[in-house]
Parts: structure tokens; C-alpha cells; sequence
């Protein structure tokens, strides 16, 4: 199961109102809300008010976080005009990137937005993409389709494959190779699953 979830939002098409609402809604609420922690900023500002003094929220609701948000907590790291940072626990922030695109959509109908993610394992990974409505797609692979993607590409990992147990003969090894690539795989599926309905 799933435990922190990275996700990057990035802008892939903005108009100049689009651009604007970007940052004073996303940019600004981040920079006003930066003050409370030095390092990130919880994306509950979006949703709920907040004590001045402890930044604590006061009108915080569990189920709303879930359902507008994606997850039951999550942090944007780093921002800029074009791009968030964030992580958060169990599930990626898909809820939230909807919910800004809507919002750069209300004055700019040629918004793209794009949302890649993974899972820390990782047990998954994917990529999302949003329009003026919110999301347009959303591809993910599994655990099991990963490994195997990254057999067909390793031969060596791939002699480390027993198919009948359905298990590694040297883990060790299988996971050297594994951490080695991995994340080359991960980028180049992310990039080559990016799509669009017409």
C-alpha cells in the first residue's frame, strides 16, 4: 500500500489570464501561507481558514481534504509560475490539480495542465492531464506492470525472473538493478503516456 505519493504540476498551455489567475490563486496562496512552515505549505489552505497565530485550521474537515484534494493530507514543497511540487499520503493530488485547472479554465479555455506521480515504493505511478473542465486523463501503471516493463528493457533483470514462482531468484540483486533504472523507466513512461482526449 501506498504510503507518500510525489506528485509535479506542470503547466503545459496558458494564456495570459490564465497565467494570472495561476499566480494569485496558486503562487499566492502558497507565498501568503509559506510563513507558517519554512519548507512547505499545506494545501488545507485552499480549502480552510486558518488561526492567525498557530496556523492551526479551524474549520478543517477530513472528508472535504479527501474529496477536494485527493488525500487526507498533502504539502506543496516548491513552487514557481509554472510548475508545484508536492507530496501526500496514500493518494495523488489529482482532486486538486481538477480544481486549480477549473479555476485557470473559468477565463482561459486553452488551459493544459499535466500531473505526474508516483508512489514512494514505488507501487504505482502515473500521469494526469487537465483541460478547462478538470481532468481529461489520467494513465497509471502498477507495480507488477513496472517490473515487467523493466524486464522487457534488462535483460539481466530479466534472468533474475523466475516465472513460475513469480519471485525474484537473487532479490538482491533484482533491486540493485531495479534502483539503478528505474527512474529513468519511470520518466520516459510518464512522458510517452501524457494524452489528451479530442
Amino acid at each position: 500500500m501506498a504510503n507518500h505519493v510525489s506528485s509535479y504540476l506542470s503547466v503545459r498551455c496558458i494564456s495570459e489570464e490564465g497565467q494570472k489567475v495561476w499566480d494569485e490563486y496558486v503562487v499566492g496562496t502558497l507565498d501568503k501561507n509559506k510563513g507558517l512552515n519554512e519548507y512547505e505549505v499545506h494545501l488545507g489552505h485552499f480549502l480552510f481558514s486558518h488561526d492567525e497565530t498557530t496556523g492551526e485550521f479551524t474549520d478543517w474537515d477530513f472528508n472535504t481534504m479527501c474529496e477536494e484534494v485527493g488525500a487526507k493530507w498533502a504539502y506543496a514543497s516548491d513552487w514557481d509560475d509554472c510548475g508545484v511540487s508536492a507530496y501526500s499520503a496514500w493518494s495523488p493530488i489529482v482532486e486538486w490539480a481538477q480544481m486549480v485547472a477549473q479555476k485557470i479554465g473559468g477565463v482561459d479555455p486553452s488551459v493544459q495542465l499535466v500531473l505526474t506521480y508516483e508512489d514512494e515504493m514505488p507501487n504505482f505511478i502515473g500521469v494526469a492531464t487537465f483541460d478547462e473542465d478538470g481532468l481529461n486523463t489520467d494513465n497509471t501503471l502498477e507495480i507488477d506492470e513496472l517490473f515487467g516493463m523493466l524486464r522487457d528493457g534488462e535483460e539481466d533483470l530479466a534472468k533474475l525472473w523466475n516465472e513460475d514462482e513469480e519471485e525474484w531468484t537473487d532479490d538482491e540483486s533484482a533491486w540493485d538493478i531495479i534502483n539503478e533504472v528505474q527512474w529513468e523507466y519511470i520518466g520516459d513512461w510518464q512522458s510517452s503516456n501524457e494524452e489528451w482526449s479530442i
